[in-house]
């Protein structure tokens, strides 16, 4: 402080020794003046109050710094107190709105009745009722039978009438269902096959015959088959018989499980077991077992499709150089989709096929007396193709397969009885066949189903491949013009079908069966709710078609009738 203070006194001493300066140095001047010139009166004015002014020099701001943010190192703890208030609970009480909403509910009807009757004095009832008015099982019964009590050769000689009853049942469980039912089938025929025109069977009654199935079946399976483990399996007792001598009874399983890893992997198998015995005019004590597993893998994603796995079965049929029983094919199909509209698909597969006496009656029923029953062992059997759908509407299927066959059946006129078939086996046969196939769909007016196949065979040990035909044209037409008319337009057209006559131990013809076309009209119109008129036209060009050699069809034949719901 006191240094302040002496810097302060040394500057006013300077100030006023400056001051004195200026002040003698102008007295000086003016002496020196007066002294040179003239003397001359001077006049001084000392002001006191003039006061010296400076420019202001300008302040230089700086920016205040940021102060840094104060933080706190207390904690802060809540206590919150609970307050319990006994107030009860408030009470809804729902109320239906005042209002009536409209509702359209389509009426359901358990019961359906067909009835009908046609030329050829051919009868038609066909019943259902299905029983649903629990939840937890359901079960419908079904009875049909239409008759023809006339036909095409001799009036009642080439009649024959079909007979069904079904009765089904279903209980429902949370995670599955089990089902079962009982069928029993009926078909009365006259074995008809013989010249109508010859004078000595002027009065020829033929024989008839009646073929009964008794089925019992039952199983289980799960409910949501989205899960990632689905199952369905079940069996069944069947008993068959005719009015001659052949009998078989068949106990039978089916078993099919798979497991989906996750949406484009799964593994699954299939199982089916056969254990059949056979009776017939040249055998019995026939036991016929089969068992086929299939364990198989596949593979789904972005338009492509394979699954592989084998077919492992066992079958106890004798046959002449036969080197096992036990047998492996492989199974391949793959599928591949380049776009909607364009794909590839491919298949190789080995397999054993079973052949009951009755699954062969079923394809012929004129059969008579056999003397062995075999399955078909397919060696091998390789196809290829494109298939594809253009616009939503058309889908088309293009292919071709090749196959090599052991003890493939066929049927030949009994040289004993002409009326009768017999079977008959070949031990390799190969077989080629191409197929096309197209569905077209016009949103709910028209849709078209057609199939095409062409099939050549290459046997052994027969002349031809009888009974079996060479090519094959099916065209199914639904036309729906409005939603009370529904029209079915259908053609069904075979040919190069050969039949074996024989005449005698040295001599062998075979015969050409004519071209089958058979054209099938359907309409059925809604009159209500419950009522309907249907009629059924079917080989509208009145052919002679034969099927199986000597066994004319029956000419134009139509039923018409009307049909109730209750």
């Amino acid at each position: 402080m006191f240094r302040d203070m002496f810097k302060i006194v040394n500057i006013q001493q300077h100030t006023l020794k400056l001051l004195l300066l200026l002040v003698f140095s102008g007295y000086t001047t003016v002496l020196q003046a007066q002294q040179a010139g003239e003397v001359r009166d001077q006049e001084f004015i000392i002001r006191k109050d003039r006061v010296l002014t400076l420019p202001q020099k300008p302040r230089r701001f700086e920016i205040i710094p940021v102060l840094p943010t104060p933080k706190s190192t207390a904690s802060f703890n809540y206590t919150v107190q609970p307050y319990f208030l006994s107030l009860p609970p408030e009470s809804i009480r729902p109320e239906a709105a005042q209002k009536q909403w409209p509702r359209k509910q389509e009426e359901i009807y358990p019961g359906f009745v067909r009835l009908g009757y046609g030329n050829y004095e051919s009868p038609l009832l066909d019943a259902r009722y299905n029983f649903t008015e629990e939840e937890d099982y359901d079960f419908g019964v079904r009875l049909m039978h239409e008759g023809f009590y006339t036909g095409p050769v001799d009036g009642s000689n080439s009649a024959e009438n079909f007979t069904k009853f079904n009765l089904d049942g279903t209980l429902f469980k949370d995670f599955f269902q089990v089902y079962g039912g009982v069928d029993y089938d009926r078909h009365h025929f006259n074995f008809y096959g013989y010249d109508p025109n010859n004078e000595l069977l002027a009065d020829f009654v033929p024989n008839q015959n009646t073929l009964n199935t008794f089925r019992l079946r039952a199983g289980i399976q799960n409910l949501e088959k989205m899960e990632s483990f689905n199952y369905d399996a079940g069996f069944f007792i069947r008993a068959f018989n005719d009015r001659y001598l052949a009998k078989e009874t068949e106990l039978g399983a089916k078993a099919f499980g798979d497991f989906w890893f996750d949406d484009y992997l799964s593994t699954g198998i299939h199982m089916n077991l056969s254990l059949t015995r056979p009776e017939d005019e040249l055998y019995t004590d026939i036991n016929r077992n089969y068992f086929k597993v299939n364990p198989f893998v596949q593979y789904r994603k972005s338009g492509m499709s394979i699954v592989a796995g084998a077919n492992i079965i066992f079958e106890n049929d004798v046959t002449f150089n036969k080197r096992s029983d036990f047998h492996v094919f492989p199974k391949i199909d793959a599928l591949y989709m380049l776009a909607d509209e364009f794909g590839i698909y491919a298949g190789f597969e080995g397999d054993v096929l079973r052949k009951t006496y009755m699954d062969f009656v079923q394809e012929n029923p004129f059969l008579g007396p056999s003397e062995t029953l075999l399955n078909t062992i397919q060696n091998f059997q390789a196809k290829a193709g494109i298939k594809g759908v253009l616009n939503d509407e058309l889908s088309y299927e293009i292919g071709a397969a090749v196959g090599r066959f052991s003890n493939m059946h066929f049927f030949v006129n009994s040289p004993a009885d002409s009326l009768r078939f017999n079977l008959v086996y070949d031990d390799d046969t190969r077989m080629i066949n191409y197929t096309a196939k197209a569905g077209w769909h016009i949103n709910k007016v028209y849709r078209l189903i057609a199939s095409a196949n062409y099939y050549f065979y290459n046997t052994n040990q027969l002349e031809a491949a009888f009974l079996r035909p060479e090519w094959e044209l099916n065209l199914n037409n639904n036309i729906m013009p409005t939603d009370d008319l529904l029209i079915q337009f259908n053609a069904n057209l075979m040919g190069g079908i050969q039949g074996l006559v024989n005449f005698g131990p040295e001599e062998v013809n075979l015969s050409q069966l004519p071209m089958i076309v058979d054209i099938q009209l359907k309409a059925d119109y809604r009159i209500n709710e419950r009522f309907s008129a249907f009629v059924v036209g079917n080989n509208l060009l009145n052919r002679q078609n034969q099927r199986f050699l000597n066994y004319p069809v029956r000419g134009i034949q139509g039923v018409g009738g009307i049909t109730f719901k209750f």
